[in-house]
């Protein structure tokens, strides 16, 4: 049976499960100009070192021969938000994609200038992965970005349907210290008038030691953002950026309420509790590029 379900049957979340099936390059090391509070590069240390375009190349071959089919490329940001990435990447991101027609390239783009996205699409890339922060404070203490602003974001967005709507995926920030529900709900009323294919929900991860005790989760303010989300979209995915403490305690009440048609990395035991079918990929992915990845279904 396919994993896709109708929302309206109310089908179980699928479980994405990335692992060495959608491998995470960074082009830039874990070097990043823009050094996030809640970072500070250190997620990129969990990536590829790909800052050399023969590296890159070395990569990609190696984990396509093990099976990968997909690549997010991701990285350290400029200081004006968007990913540190050199021509000859392209190139060989252009080559590698020419040469296999069965994977998917997703990229960590930022607010690139219109220049590097009119080559992420000509390059055959799938889609861009775009975070849209919540508020405009959102962005001067929590990416660094003083003079950037939510519309920014949304303008970007703009631009990017021009080409396909299939090729921009937003995720939105929940529950971030800098802003408040009515923030959230107003962002994601504005991305629903794209019509995208798919909204991937965040949960801030502060970094800092309170929110790892878990005294300051609003589960309220968090469910309320993705059952308003359900109702706006064709699909709501709950990605990988939440805090553990969240996952603990929380994960399982998105299941058994499908609040969500997308999870990513949820624990062993609620996919087999709760028999969803599994995909060994991004959670971003678009439904037709499911058969160039490992699956397993654990119903019935």
């Amino acid at each position: 049976m396919s994993p896709c379900g109708s929302k309206a049957l109310m089908a179980k979340p699928i479980a994405f499960i990335p692992g060495n099936y959608y491998v995470s390059l960074s082009t830039s090391g874990t070097y990043c100009e823009l050094m996030c509070p809640y970072c500070r590069g250190r997620y990129l240390v969990g990536m590829e070192d790909v800052n050399s375009p023969e590296r890159l190349r070395k990569v990609m071959e190696h984990y396509y021969a093990r099976g990968a089919r997909g690549f997010l490329v991701s990285g350290g940001f400029t200081r004006d938000g968007y990913l540190i990435i050199s021509e000859a990447h392209l190139n060989v991101l252009r080559e590698f994609k020419a040469g296999h027609d069965d994977i998917v390239i997703s990229v960590h783009s930022g607010l690139m200038p219109k220049e590097f996205l009119d080559k992420m699409w000509s390059i055959g890339v799938d889609f861009i992965d775009f975070e849209v922060p919540p508020s405009n404070s959102y962005l001067r203490n929590m990416k660094n970005l003083p003079k950037h602003s939510v519309s920014d974001y949304i303008e970007f967005i703009d631009y990017v349907t021009r080409y396909d709507r299939d090729f921009i995926v937003p995720h939105v920030v929940l529950h971030s210290k800098e802003s408040t529900i009515s923030n959230e709900l107003g962002v994601i009323n504005e991305l629903s008038k794209f019509k995208l294919r798919l909204l991937v929900a965040l949960i801030e991860i502060s970094g800092g030691s309170e929110l790892s005790a878990g005294n300051t989760l609003n589960i309220e303010r968090i469910t309320s953002a993705l059952r308003y989300s359900r109702r706006l979209f064709s699909e709501v995915a709950l990605g990988c950026m939440r805090p553990p403490i969240f996952k603990a305690r929380y994960d399982e009440l998105v299941i058994r309420e499908n609040l969500v048609d997308r999870i990513v990395n949820p624990r062993r035991n609620l996919i087999l509790r709760y028999g969803l079918p599994v995909i060994y990929a991004c959670c971003s992915i678009e439904k037709r590029h499911f058969r160039l990845f490992p699956s397993k279904n654990y119903s019935g």
